[in-house]
């Protein structure tokens, strides 16, 4: 396919997927595929009466992926709301992965078969209070929320909160020159790399911040410590995201400068479970956050390029390269597309469904002439199976 063909296969069928009728601001999605049943369930930040960089509920939706017309809005928390003597507020981050419990129930299949259908739940994280990362799981049968509770970190023999300062803690233990935060935003530590859950039962992500080290992380599947296993030895902003691929980890990182250290390097590669970082390339891509996830044996790399015209919105954040190949070097990635929306295509979200490809991300459809942010409302669309599209 053309990128002509590409751009009409995506925005010719997207579909609104955040409440634009409730929300004045809908952003940053982090989601999960459940394929039992049919949906992709996505957690993001909205407002209802702010615009832009706006963050005053986390939300979570459950969108059919056949009809995400009949998207379901479920509101996880909300600004100002008090819980065991916790005022929440000043929402920075979340995030969302799904886990299964061990009871199940058994369905037929294919002629007779059978096979077993394990109750579901999807593990809301974020970040609030300003700097505290909290977690509560829904319910998927159910349609109930657990209490909601604190994420745990360990590090050298010690386990705390999940916090900005057991952030920095981390960051001085190590002799990191990284910065913590942000004077302008208030950002404190992220976690907007997905959580995939590999065969030894664990899940990996980073954690970062605004002109900070990555730093790798794993959790068990139903548990709520992170334990901490090394960094990346460069300066990133904000997101890096990561994705397991035939034995090692691979890692891009946001907003590596050019004059850092490792030739500058902002894609990265480890073979020892994230103790230790080797640099595989840079390649120049906008300050946004980027995507990595396996497919089909190979890698899908996503990212955007500052200079694109026509633009209305942020630099950078209108428009989105997609490449695929394997190994350390992005240069000999073959690229699928490269589209364009002048009002912007920020945060996209590719979530992988039984191999059918789907990206979810915001733009400035409704509020251009309030804020440039290209947050106001969320769209899905369906990219489709790769293995089968020429």
């Amino acid at each position: 396919m053309t990128n002509k063909e590409w751009r009409y296969q995506l925005f010719a069928n997207k579909r609104t997927v955040s409440d634009s009728s409730r929300f004045t601001a809908s952003s940053a999605s982090e989601s999960c595929a459940d394929t039992d049943h049919g949906v992709i369930w996505s957690t993001y930040l909205a407002s209802e009466q702010n615009y832009g960089e706006t963050r005053d509920s986390v939300i979570l939706a459950r969108i059919p992926v056949t009809q995400p017309e009949k998207t379901q809005t479920i509101e996880v928390v909300k600004k100002g709301v008090v819980i065991d003597g916790i005022t929440y507020n000043e929402f920075l981050d979340c995030n969302a992965y799904l886990w299964h419990s061990e009871e199940y129930k058994t369905v037929k299949t294919h002629f007779g078969e059978t096979g077993p259908v394990y109750h579901a739940f999807v593990r809301v994280i974020f970040l609030a209070c300003p700097e505290d990362y909290f977690y509560t799981d829904y319910d998927t049968e159910a349609g109930t929320f657990t209490p909601i509770r604190r994420l745990q970190i360990r590090f050298d023999g010690k386990t705390q909160p999940l916090t900005g300062t057991a952030y920095v803690e981390y960051m001085k233990s190590r002799n990191l020159s990284g910065q913590h935060g942000s004077g302008d935003a208030g950002e404190s530590v992220i976690l907007t790399d997905k959580l995939r859950l590999l065969p030894d039962g664990y899940r990996y992500t980073f954690a970062t911040a605004n002109g900070t080290q990555p730093v790798f992380l794993r959790v068990n599947d139903h548990d709520d410590t992170f334990e901490v296993l090394g960094h990346i030895p460069v300066e990133g902003e904000y997101e890096t995201q990561s994705a397991y691929l035939n034995g090692k980890f691979y890692a891009i990182v946001r907003s590596v400068s050019a004059e850092a250290e490792y030739g500058a390097a902002n894609f990265w590669t480890s073979e020892d479970n994230g103790k230790t970082w080797l640099p595989g390339c840079r390649v120049e891509f906008a300050g946004t956050r980027p995507q990595c996830l396996p497919y089909d044996g190979k890698l899908l790399v996503a990212y955007s390029v500052c200079g694109v015209e026509p633009n209305l919105v942020r630099d950078g954040r209108n428009n989105c390269r997609l490449v695929m190949g394997e190994g350390p070097d992005l240069s000999e990635y073959k690229e699928i597309f490269f589209v364009t929306d002048p009002r912007g295509m920020v945060y996209y979200d590719i979530v992988d469904y039984n191999k059918d490809l789907y990206a979810i991300w915001s733009d400035a459809s409704l509020h251009l002439d309030k804020n440039p942010q290209a947050k106001d409302v969320l769209y899905m669309a369906k990219i489709g199976d790769l293995r089968f599209i020429q």
